[in-house]
């Protein structure tokens, strides 16, 4: 990955690169960066590009290139799956992970967990990672240079995690930069956060979507339909593209939830029905669930701007047989922030291990009363 394959983010990119050629290099930085926005497609260039600067030796290019360089390391989430039993490490994932990377890197942490079998758990960064780390940074640099490490998604490191990590941090050995990449700051210790330098990663535009979707051989109309649903996220484009079953799946949960939220109303023996709705879904796993939260907020949106008739920044298209413009009706200014709020403590709520079915079960009850707002 090099800085001319990232989409977008050009004054970021001016910024780091001034940052490498003045040599000023802060050892411990962070990019904030929404999903779909390029936050690890960064990383690896502006760590490639550091590593590379003024080395002449042979082969360091390709093996950067094919993330096998030994002076680059990465962490990320991992769980026990079925090749791995028990204490898992970022290492133990390494060929999966240059994989996914290749493939799909502006792809976000539950199509990471699908690839390595574990969606229905929930990944962390735990102490064992950071030992191994520790281990890894101390040692000298194979090539002379930086050494780099690129923690994704790095609010799932744990408490106990981060209070190693930060030692390593405070003390950095020469020439030693860690970038933690991460979708929210709101689950990271401000610990760790007051020693990070901060860049924030825009949304792309949609323009820069449309054009690299161009490149990538997509007709220019169908090209110019996912750049217009992405909102700025080149996953949910190219999610677009492929018409995903997972969002249809998705879109058949939220058809049976709207539609037994409203015969509530008129009948309260549909409230067994909203019982059994949040059963089935808590039995998926919590990145499913959380998915699947996102995935509502996105179309109560597009419903709000349907509704209002902003419709060049819809960003939803039924694949059911869902009457979304009949539906839209019921979104407005009155009830769309309560919706929004309690969407949000919901995905708080699981994120927080809460008990799954008592969540849905009680945002199910919610909506009933929100839905019929005017």
């Amino acid at each position: 990955m090099l800085f001319k394959e990232v989409i977008g983010q050009e004054f970021l990119k001016k910024e780091l690169a001034k940052g490498l050629s003045s040599g000023r290099i802060a050892h411990s930085q962070l990019f904030l960066s929404p999903e779909g926005s390029g936050g690890l497609s960064l990383a690896i260039a502006y760590a490639r590009m550091i590593i590379e600067n003024k080395n002449v030796l042979a082969g360091t290019s390709l093996k950067l290139s094919e993330l096998k360089h030994p002076d680059l390391h990465f962490i990320y989430p991992v769980a026990i799956n079925k090749d791995v039993k028990s204490k898992p490490i970022s290492s133990m994932f390494l060929e999966d992970w240059r994989e996914f990377v290749h493939k799909n890197p502006y792809g976000n942490l539950f199509d990471w967990y699908l690839k390595i079998g574990v969606e229905n758990k929930q990944g962390k960064i735990g102490n064992d990672e950071v030992e191994d780390l520790v281990k890894k940074m101390s040692l000298k640099s194979y090539e002379g240079g930086w050494k780099v490490a690129i923690v994704w998604m790095a609010e799932k490191l744990n408490l106990t995690a981060t209070n190693k990590l930060l030692k390593l941090i405070e003390e950095p050995p020469n020439k030693t930069l860690f970038i933690f990449v991460c979708e929210t700051t709101a689950l990271m210790a401000e610990t760790l956060l007051s020693r990070c330098q901060a860049s924030k990663l825009s949304l792309l535009t949609r323009s820069d979507i449309e054009s690299y979707l161009i490149n990538k051989g997509v007709e220019k109309s169908n090209a110019t339909k996912a750049a217009k649903i992405s909102g700025g996220n080149l996953r949910l484009a190219l999610k677009s593209l492929n018409n995903n079953e997972t969002n249809k799946e998705f879109e058949e949960w939220f058809l049976k939830w709207v539609r037994t939220a409203f015969k509530v109303r008129k009948n309260k023996e549909e409230v067994l029905e909203l019982i059994n709705w949040s059963k089935m879904i808590s039995k998926t796993g919590r990145e499913v669930q959380k998915n699947f939260l996102t995935f509502s907020s996105n179309v109560f949106r597009s419903a709000l701007l349907k509704n209002y008739e902003i419709n060049s920044l819809v960003n939803f298209d039924p694949k059911t047989d869902m009457n979304f413009a009949s539906f839209s009706e019921y979104v407005n200014g009155n009830n769309i922030e309560d919706i929004f709020s309690e969407i949000e403590n919901a995905h708080k709520g699981i994120q927080s291990n809460g008990n799954a079915n008592m969540i849905f079960m009680d945002l199910s009850l919610k909506l009933t009363r929100l839905i019929q707002k005017q």
